[in-house]
């Protein structure tokens, strides 16, 4: 908040200003762009793939069956042709909290069956970030590489706050190291990318917290 106040720049900006320290802006750039497309295809693949986890404990997995029943009728044959087969469902807000759910469902899932996630901050909690992200796309037209971007940035840095100062460990601070730390990732990040200030970025963070 200091830097953010002191230069006049918001939560990304200070980041990615950062990191032009270590590569170009299109270096970091196309880094952010490669952590989302992993995440992408960790949720699509998560909502498409029906059957039962690993483990011998006979768990069904959720996302396909939820992604099967919001979709009802409606036609797709890719990520972007999926959002927009998504937006066409309405917005009430039982729908889109449903969708937000399948989401985080869907990386949960492909990562109990040893798929490909993001720890975001962890692979505990590795549901969140790409859930609220895909939230922002599908629903407040985020789908830009720049929105992106930034909300990755911003989600970035809070949770590197908590690295420094505390522990995004399960093993050391519980639960809330771990889903409190994503929550409140995820709730700066929107929060800037949908106009607030840092400040309102930040206290977004702790109340998720």
């Amino acid at each position: 908040l200091h830097w953010c106040m002191k230069t006049g720049m918001s939560i990304h900006e200070v980041v990615a200003e950062n990191e032009l320290a270590w590569r170009s802006e299109h270096e970091t750039k196309e880094g952010v762009l490669r952590i989302w497309e992993v995440m992408k295809q960790c949720m699509y693949r998560g909502c498409h793939t029906n059957g039962i986890l690993p483990g011998g404990l006979q768990v069904r997995r959720r996302a396909f069956d939820l992604n099967k029943k919001l979709i009802t009728n409606r036609t797709y044959s890719n990520f972007e042709t999926w959002v927009e087969a998504i937006r066409n469902g309405g917005n009430n807000f039982q729908y889109i909290l449903d969708w937000v759910s399948c989401f985080a469902l869907a990386v949960n899932e492909e990562n109990a069956s040893f798929g490909r996630v993001v720890t975001a901050p962890t692979n505990g909690a590795a549901g969140v970030i790409p859930a609220v992200l895909q939230y922002y796309i599908t629903f407040c037209d985020g789908l830009d590489e720049d929105k992106i971007v930034r909300f990755l940035l911003t989600a970035s840095e809070v949770g590197s706050i908590f690295k420094k100062g505390a522990t995004i460990s399960a093993a050391m601070g519980g639960c809330q190291a771990e889903i409190g730390v994503s929550s409140a990732m995820a709730a700066a990040a929107l929060t800037e990318c949908l106009g607030g200030t840092q400040r309102q970025a930040l206290m977004a963070a702790e109340i998720a917290m």
